[in-house]
């Protein structure tokens, strides 16, 4: 441990430069794939943000999400480089699971995006979980139009609570979208289509676009509604909606262990384009 050289303390406002600034400058960076950027999450002061600081300079961050349920994911988390990554690792993560245990958090999560963060948080008993899965449509057409008595609208922000509602019936927990991420996943979503039965919402999709590559970011049907095709009428719409935008490219994720979903997803033309990432978890006793 580094001892009195380190200081671990809250994050303050006018500490906000010197994060960002570590963050653009150092290779040893992990930020999580979410609809805020970084900016934005230290400026509505969501979740835990833990500084270690080195004197005067900022060595390294940790940043939690708000808990859903008891379940967090490692919003952020970086190293000044060259400043023994290990061991500024370890004084972070034993401050920020002391803070979880008192916030009532029982399980964090993290996105293996980067290579350098499993050999660190392997020995504080982070394990393999899940692949996430990315698939990719490229120019393929899709099958007919499924036959469902559902129909499709553009979702309104009216539908919030509801698509809440399903958000949550149709996730694991970890998976679950705040209500705060689902307006804002809405408010940036290009392409947003709920599915509706005798006028009751009980699906919907939320996509992007950017020029001409699309995302499907989210799609969810209740449980009490699958297996009505309904999941397949969202998707033969968008991709219906984005080939007339000229569209080239769709991607979406999902994980390896969903295989209902993967299977939707490949009747509709998309294949595993390889850009895989690893879920981690850990149980907090």
């Amino acid at each position: 441990m580094l001892g009195t050289r380190l200081r671990i303390a809250s994050y303050k406002r006018q500490h906000r430069n010197a994060l960002l600034d570590l963050k653009a400058t150092s290779p040893w960076t992990h930020t999580h794939l979410d609809w805020y950027e970084t900016a934005q999450w230290l400026d509505k002061d969501f979740g835990l943000t833990l500084l270690a600081w080195q004197g005067e300079e900022l060595a390294g961050y940790v940043s939690l999400s708000p808990p859903n349920q008891g379940r967090s994911w490692v919003r952020m988390l970086g190293i000044r480089n060259g400043r023994m990554p290990g061991q500024v690792v370890d004084e972070l993560w034993a401050n920020a699971e002391e803070a979880c245990r008192e916030q009532g958090i029982v399980e964090v999560a993290i996105l293996m995006i980067t290579n350098w963060l499993p050999a660190y948080l392997a020995r504080h008993r982070f394990q393999f979980h899940d692949d996430v899965i990315s698939m990719s449509h490229i120019g393929s057409r899709p099958p007919a139009w499924p036959a469902t008595g559902a129909s499709l609208r553009p979702a309104e922000w009216e539908d919030l609570p509801r698509i809440l509602e399903i958000d949550h019936l149709a996730f694991e927990a970890i998976w679950q979208l705040t209500r705060p991420d689902l307006r804002q996943a809405l408010r940036l979503s290009t392409i947003a289509t709920v599915a509706t039965l005798d006028h009751h919402v009980v699906a919907y999709q939320l996509s992007t676009q950017h020029e001409t590559v699309g995302h499907l970011a989210r799609l969810a049907v209740d449980p009490a509604h699958q297996r009505q095709r309904i999941g397949s009428l969202l998707l033969r719409q968008l991709l219906d909606t984005l080939r007339q935008r000229k569209v080239e490219k769709i991607s979406l994720n999902t994980q390896l262990s969903n295989l209902p979903s993967q299977h939707l997803y490949q009747r509709y033309g998309f294949f595993r384009n390889g850009n895989d990432i690893e879920l981690w978890r850990k149980r907090l006793a």
